[in-house]
């Protein structure tokens, strides 16, 4: 609902505005209002503003009105899949022998991440990523009462 409002009013100002229109960036592509209009509320995983001298040093004079970054779902996944993968071996074998990680269970801070909410997940980063630990379906079934996983990926992360 807030994606939704938040692309509404974005549009909104893009057709306003003229001049005024922030640099819109999908999944680290520069991309038109249009695009961004048209981007389905539902597959957008994360939303980032950044405005000021850092945004105008890499985007230019363009970026006066800010950058506003998204990441689709399906790119966030992949993004957050290269952070563990890179920084805990152990995860990066489990996902190389299931060959997803569909068959897996993210847990973030002690709480199951769902379809629904996955914004624990797609808001890891370097700066917000702690520890995993790799839980057997045993420990998931006992612990969180989550059945028919491979594996349980438990993560702390800064972010609450």
């Amino acid at each position: 609902m807030l994606c939704s409002l938040l692309l509404t009013t974005l549009g909104a100002l893009a057709q306003n505005e003229g001049e005024d229109v922030p640099v819109y960036v999908i999944d680290s592509v520069l991309a038109t209002p249009a695009l961004m209009e048209n981007l389905p509320p539902d597959q957008i995983g994360l939303i980032t503003i950044a405005h000021g001298q850092k945004a105008i040093l890499k985007y230019g004079s363009q970026a006066a009105n800010g950058v506003i970054y998204v990441e689709t779902k399906p790119f966030a996944r992949k993004r957050v899949r290269r952070l563990l993968s890179a920084a805990v071996p152990a995860y990066d074998s489990l996902l190389r022998r299931h060959g997803s990680d569909s068959s897996f269970q993210y847990i973030v801070n002690d709480t199951p991440v769902t379809p629904t909410d996955e914004t624990r997940l797609m808001t890891l980063d370097k700066k917000t990523f702690v520890s995993l630990e790799i839980v057997s379906p045993k420990v998931l079934e006992e612990r969180y009462h989550i059945k028919n996983r491979q594996a349980g990926v438990l993560i702390v992360s800064t972010e609450k």
